[in-house]
């Protein structure tokens, strides 16, 4: 496999860094309202919308 960083050193980041780091990246590049995160923001995307079409 093809890591971009070192295998140890991703391994001793806890979830929270990489979230952090992940994110700082893609504020750099991406607009606020693009990037949803935050548990309140993902909870309507956990459907896949099939319920909609039901009858």
């Amino acid at each position: 496999m093809n890591a971009p960083q070192d295998a140890q050193s991703v391994a001793g980041e806890s979830a929270e860094t990489r979230r952090a780091t992940l994110l700082a990246g893609l504020a750099r590049i991406l607009p606020d309202t693009a990037v949803l995160w935050k548990a309140e923001d993902t909870v309507p995307y956990e459907c896949d919308g099939l319920a909609a079409y039901r009858q």
